[in-house]
């Protein structure tokens, strides 16, 4: 496709632009759910903030796991070829919003349901910039997209990873106007199940240069699908946990009470708090 463009003189790829695009995405969707969330703009702010360091430090760590992933299973060292790996973003977004809200007592499942939509965006940019670039690609295909790199036409698996990330993000969307009126924490899991389908299935589209990658430990799988397995049984256990504490009436983390660890105050929270009692 066009891997890049020239702005004032300068040669920028196509990858890049969207992939800052894709961090936009996150505060506009944040803003515009704020009142849907009944959250403060001050909260607001702060979680825009934490989504992104989450955000950038997962993608980091998928991609230090992955090279680890590929050296063991070759039994060789591996020369990593990217800093940054977004497929693990969905997995441990969740991870590292729990420790913060177990540690300042904040409200999780209301937290989750608010940055999915989020989440998802960013994939569907993501995509968006390897079908420009040409990275992530299919097989040879004479009525796909023109592979610049390559000199050939190959499959658009980007184009529709791209289009059922979008479509997820939709589906999160509705849910929250329509499912989150009654329950609360069931969006994200929903979202990651869809998410960990859609991806598996179109990572059997996709070619991979590393034999490693491409089929990990000969078991006809890509490395990616197992990270979509792992994403997909945890979100469906999620799910079921959040529909049982639902049932018995188990409060989220910012009521929950006999919590063994250390609190953390922050100082937004305890500005709402003055606010309240004030009101009282």
């Amino acid at each position: 496709m066009f891997p890049y463009i020239y702005l004032f003189g300068k040669e920028i790829e196509t990858y890049d632009i969207c992939f800052v695009a894709a961090l936009m995405t996150i505060p506009v969707l944040f803003i515009a759910l704020r009142k849907q969330f009944e959250f403060t703009k001050k909260q607001t702010v702060f979680y825009i903030v934490f989504t992104l360091a989450f955000g950038l430090l997962s993608a980091w760590l998928t991609a230090l796991l992955k090279d680890a992933f590929l050296e063991w299973a070759s039994s060789r060292l591996y020369i990593p070829d990217q800093t940054l790996r977004n497929y693990g973003i969905p997995i441990f977004m969740p991870l590292f919003f729990l420790m913060y809200c177990l540690l300042c007592r904040d409200r999780f499942k209301r937290i989750m349901d608010y940055l999915a939509p989020g989440v998802y965006s960013v994939m569907t940019f993501v995509k968006l910039g390897c079908t420009f670039a040409g990275c992530c690609r299919g097989e040879a295909d004479e009525h796909g997209i023109m592979n610049v790199d390559l000199g050939y036409r190959t499959f658009p698996v980007q184009v529709y990873d791209m289009l059922t990330s979008l479509a997820i993000v939709i589906v999160c969307l509705v849910l929250i106007f329509t499912l989150r009126k009654k329950h609360e924490g069931y969006i994200y899991p929903i979202g990651g199940m869809l998410f960990a389908i859609t991806k598996g299935y179109w990572e059997s589209y996709r070619v991979h240069t590393n034999v490693w990658e491409r089929d990990f430990f000969n078991t006809g799988w890509t490395l990616w699908q197992y990270w979509m397995l792992v994403l997909f049984v945890g979100c469906l256990i999620w799910l079921i946990l959040a529909i049982v504490w639902e049932k018995r009436g188990i409060p989220d983390f910012d009521r929950m009470e006999g919590l063994k660890f250390p609190r953390i105050n922050l100082p937004f929270m305890n500005k709402e708090k003055k606010r309240k009692s004030a009101k009282t």
